[in-house]
C-alpha cells in the first residue's frame, strides 16, 4: 500500500531507522529497558511505532510518576486538590497563569508605580521614562515577548505588574571602560529576579530597537554576568 511504501522510505536526517543504532532502552538511560529484553532488541520500521509509544510513556508518565506525586502532595499541603473541582479549567488557567483573553495596554502610570528603578536609574531618568513609554505602546505580541524575555513567562499574574514578585527592577547596565558606547549593546536580564539591565541608550528609538532584538533573539540564551 501507499502507507507501507512511505514507511519503508522513512529516515532521520537521511539515515534509515535501522542504522540509528536504537534499541528498546530509554534514551540516555541504557540500564532502563522499555520492555523485557529491550537492550537486545533493535528498533526497525516494524516496531518503530511501539518504540515511540513506550518512550513517550516512560518520559511523560512512568518516568516522572514519583516526582509528580511529590508535586501533588506538596500542592495539596498548601491548597486541597479536591477543592479545585469547583473551578472550570479556564478559571484555573486565569488563577495560575493570568488572563490573555483580551488585550489591555500597559498604563504608564501603573508602570511607574509598580516597577523599581535602581543602581544608576531613578524615576526621573530619561531611560526609565523612555522604557515605560515604549512598554505602554506595546501590542499583545510585543507584551508577551517582553515578559518572556524579562520574567521567563509570557503572562503577568493577576493584578498585573503590581502583583509581580519580586517587582520588575530596572538598573543601568555598566561596562568595564568608559569608552564603550551603550548604543552598541543589548539589554540583559536575570529572569529569576525580574531584573532588567538596561544600557543608557541615547534615544528612545534605539532603546525600542534593542529591546525588540533582545526579546526576539535572547530568550533562549544563558550567560554568566
Amino acid at each position: 500500500t501507499e502507507r507501507q511504501d512511505q514507511m519503508s522510505q522513512l529516515t532521520m536526517d537521511g539515515c534509515p531507522v535501522e542504522d540509528l543504532g536504537l534499541d528498546f532502552t530509554l534514551p540516555g538511560y541504557p540500564n532502563i529497558e522499555l520492555r523485557k529484553g529491550g537492550r537486545d532488541m533493535s528498533v526497525n520500521l516494524d516496531n518503530l511505532a511501539n518504540y515511540v509509544s513506550l518512550v513517550s510513556h516512560w518520559m511523560l508518565i512512568e518516568g516522572v510518576s514519583t516526582q509528580m506525586e511529590a508535586v501533588r502532595e506538596g500542592f495539596n499541603s498548601v491548597f486541597p486538590i479536591s477543592s479545585l473541582g469547583m473551578f472550570y479549567p479556564d478559571e484555573l488557567d486565569q488563577i495560575f497563569c493570568g488572563t490573555v483573553q483580551s488585550f489591555i495596554p500597559w498604563d504608564f502610570k501603573v508602570l511607574s508605580e509598580s516597577c523599581k528603578p535602581d543602581h544608576g536609574y531613578n524615576m526621573e531618568s530619561d531611560s526609565i521614562t523612555n522604557l515605560f513609554s515604549i512598554m505602554a505602546g506595546y501590542d499583545q505580541d510585543e507584551q508577551r515577548a517582553f515578559l518572556q524575555f524579562v520574567t521567563g513567562c509570557p503572562r503577568l499574574p493577576i493584578g498585573s505588574f503590581k502583583s509581580l514578585t519580586p517587582p520588575l527592577t530596572i538598573v543601568k547596565k555598566t561596562f568595564d571602560t568608559p569608552e564603550v558606547n551603550p548604543d552598541d549593546y543589548l539589554p540583559s536580564v536575570m529572569t529569576c529576579a525580574n531584573y532588567l539591565k538596561l544600557p543608557d541608550y541615547s534615544s528612545k528609538k534605539i532603546m525600542k530597537e534593542k529591546l525588540k532584538l533582545a526579546a526576539a533573539e535572547g530568550q533562549y540564551c544563558f550567560h554568566l554576568s
